[in-house]
């Protein structure tokens, strides 16, 4: 048994336990960046597409407080442009453990409420390919860290929020030579947008 699939055992232990001990509410969160930048370390002038899905269990600490324990799952793709001669293309996966809280106790009316979220999110395995120069690479690890703060209103079990994240990732073992000279690839992505949550 390698050590990333121990890791995913042990983050879905840590949610599964959560679920049995606490009196817990689980949430499905859609994140739609507006605005974003994004720098990868390795890479000038290319395409980077990117999407998260985050599940998170929201445990009560008091009324309008809760503890977030969360799973979020990032997936990016990147190309060099077609004017490049090394041609790199990479594919990059992360399941990051989401540790958060929420504040909802300012009620607008007796249905509407805001609510205050930020979690930092901790990488616990994830995978990346890297092609180009007539070579594949493949991650031998990541490391990292993570960033989420959001503000909007919860109506019943929906919520509407603006959101800001940021993700600095490494992919151990994944290096772009370019003009004779070897990089780490690194991601770092900051996004702003609109998140959609469901509680249930």
């Amino acid at each position: 048994m390698n050590l990333n699939f121990k890791k995913i055992l042990l983050t879905i232990g840590l949610l599964f336990f959560a679920t049995q001990v606490f009196a817990v509410k689980a949430k499905i969160r859609f994140l739609f960046p507006v605005s974003s930048k994004n720098v990868i370390d390795g890479f000038d002038n290319s395409t980077i597409k990117t999407s998260e899905f985050v599940l998170a269990f929201m445990m009560p600490l008091s009324q309008h407080t809760q503890l977030d324990l969360g799973y979020s799952y990032f997936n990016a793709r990147i190309k060099d442009p077609s004017t490049s001669s090394e041609g790199y293309s990479g594919s990059f996966r992360a399941h990051l453990l989401e540790l958060g809280a929420g504040y909802s106790g300012f009620e607008l009316t007796r249905t509407i409420s805001l609510v205050f979220e930020s979690a930092v999110r901790i990488p616990v395995s994830g995978e990346g390919e890297l092609q180009g120069n007539e070579t594949t690479q493949d991650a031998t690890g990541i490391s990292g860290m993570g960033y989420y703060f959001s503000s909007g209103v919860e109506y019943g079990n929906v919520e509407i929020s603006l959101f800001y994240q940021r993700r600095d990732l490494s992919f151990d073992g994944l290096t772009v030579t370019r003009n004779g000279l070897s990089k780490d690839v690194a991601l770092h992505t900051t996004e702003y947008g609109l998140a959609f949550g469901y509680t249930f």
